[in-house]
């Protein structure tokens, strides 16, 4: 049993001693194969097949840092070289994406450059011209953060390869490869602003600016010179530099002949429009003199007949204005003469009283004459005024009144207040204003006041636009009966001014408010209005 414990413990101490062995010697070659991928990593030239074999075996026992980050792209460069084939440009993209993926967890803004600038390459080598565009906007966003002048520039010129790709309109596309151009120069990379500058000038070419294409391809082996680049590389654009030349020389020549011509045709064209002019101008010169002459004699004539109608026109108006003079005249006398049968009526009723016993008769009278009144101081100061046809209501609101005050004999127990717009209205609302007036103002004078104190009656009648109207008489009595109903009243006076207001297509309103208050608004403006005849 010792024995067999013995060997088993040596056993197992030689397999430990091996598999450590094991394990430094693979770490040995794959350190001594990372020193080799490792070689040239800044430099630019690309792996080679056995390098991309061995990079692919150890990526994973790589630490993530830059190293592996240049070891990815690397891969992925060589992959992108056999783009033809869409395994190897599969595998591309792979290797780009992890490189860019390491260099997002290690936040490095310069690889992750970078990579989206790989991966606008691809995307070009796949034709997807959009997503060249996006990755390397992409590029340019995080590459503005660093000093990668040459990676920034790279990007720009991808972002002109998409517009090229996409046809896009000439200063669109002039617009990022003249970007890449300027970063170029900035980082003193000759060789690749030769490059830019050369494109500009085909993009100038295409469009026949043949003044800014030779500039640019001056610009262009101006560079190649100072890149050093072998004179062989640098003829071909001197020879395009020279068809540019003669290219614009000819255009010029040709544009010099243009104008010539059309100098030549415009003077031609000129001398033709001088000689037509003066031909034209002497036609229309003894035309207009015909005409002249012929409106002349038609002129003689027309005014001979023009005198004699205008002769009898002059004769027709002064009869006819003697005929409105004589109607404006039976107009006023018609209106003094029912003034003065008004005045008549009012005195025949008058008269009628001294036989009447009757309280009630006797009130009704009073109101009648009130009414009547009312109507002939319209017909009075329509036969006093010049127009025939319109009231001045401020004097005839005011006359009213001063007859209510008389006819009552309230001129100290009740105090009058009125506020009257100064406006004119028309026959057809004054007789009925009017009558509305006489109606409220009796019934407050009669009803309002049973102990006389402190009586006061307001008055307004106001307008805003000279068409709308508001006429208030309120007083501060001791206001409507509780059971007082508007709309079904017995009195003739309540009925009589609902009737008034239809008449004129008014709004009429009593209420109670600190005594009564009665409300008409109305317009000027309705049409259809009843005609009132007296």
């Amino acid at each position: 049993m010792t024995l067999f414990l013995l060997v088993w413990f040596t056993t197992v101490g030689e397999v430990n001693a091996l598999a450590v062995f094991n394990r430094k010697m693979q770490g040995e070659i794959a350190e001594k194969n990372l020193s080799f991928l490792k070689n040239g990593l800044d430099r630019k030239l690309p792996y080679n097949e056995q390098q991309v074999i061995k990079a692919e075996e150890l990526l994973r026992q790589i630490p993530e840092g830059p190293n592996k980050i240049k070891i990815l792209l690397k891969v992925s460069d060589w992959y992108e070289g056999s783009y033809h084939n869409p395994q190897t440009l599969g595998k591309a993209f792979q290797y780009a994406e992890e490189a860019l993926r390491v260099s997002q967890r290690l936040r490095s803004n310069i690889y992750a450059g970078k990579c989206y600038l790989q991966l606008s390459m691809l995307q070009q080598l796949r034709n997807k011209n959009e997503m060249i565009e996006v990755e390397a906007k992409k590029a340019i966003e995080i590459l503005n953060k660093t000093n990668q002048i040459d990676d920034l520039a790279e990007a720009w010129v991808m972002i002109w390869s998409a517009k090229m790709r996409m046809t896009a309109p000439i200063p669109e596309r002039l617009v990022p490869i003249f970007k890449a151009a300027s970063l170029f120069e900035k980082s003193g990379n000759n060789k690749r602003s030769g490059d830019c500058y050369s494109q500009i000038s085909e993009l100038y070419f295409s469009i026949s600016d043949f003044h800014n294409s030779q500039n640019a391809l001056k610009k262009a082996i101006f560079f190649y010179k100072a890149a050093k680049l072998k004179e062989s590389d640098i003829y071909p654009i001197s020879s395009r530099l020279h068809i540019i030349y003669e290219s614009e020389k000819k255009t010029m020549d040709i544009i010099k002949l243009k104008n010539k011509t059309f100098l030549q045709q415009s003077k031609l064209k000129n001398e033709i429009f001088l000689r037509n002019s003066m031909v034209t101008f002497v036609l229309l010169l003894l035309i207009i003199l015909a005409l002249l002459y012929k409106s002349f004699i038609f002129k003689k004539k027309t005014n001979k007949v023009l005198e004699t109608q205008q002769n009898e026109i002059n004769k027709k108006n002064d009869t006819l204005q003697k005929l409105v003079v004589e109607k404006e005249w039976l107009l006023r006398e018609i209106h003094h003469r029912v003034k003065n049968n008004l005045h008549m009526v009012v005195g025949l009723l008058a008269s009628q009283t001294e036989f009447l016993k009757n309280e009630e008769a006797l009130q009704a009278i009073n109101s009648s004459q009130n009414r009547i009144h009312a109507m002939s101081l319209i017909h009075q100061k329509l036969y006093q005024s010049e127009n025939l046809s319109i009231i001045d209501m401020p004097s005839y609101i005011f006359e009213l009144t001063e007859y209510l005050k008389d006819s009552f004999e309230i001129r100290k127990s009740i105090r009058f207040v009125l506020d009257i717009d100064s406006f004119n209205l028309p026959l057809s609302h004054s007789i009925p204003i009017g009558l509305i007036f006489n109606e409220a103002v009796t019934n407050a004078i009669k009803y309002a006041f049973p102990d006389h104190k402190n009586a006061i009656i307001k008055i307004s009648l106001k307008t805003d636009d000279n068409e709308n109207y508001v006429l208030i008489i309120q007083d501060n009595g001791i206001g409507l009966a509780y059971d007082f109903d508007p709309y079904n009243s017995p009195s003739l006076g309540i009925k009589l001014m609902h009737g008034l207001s239809d008449d004129i297509r008014g709004k009429f309103q009593i209420i109670s408010e600190n005594g009564t208050k009665i409300t008409l608004e109305f317009s000027t403006n309705d049409s259809n209005l009843i005609n009132i005849n007296l």
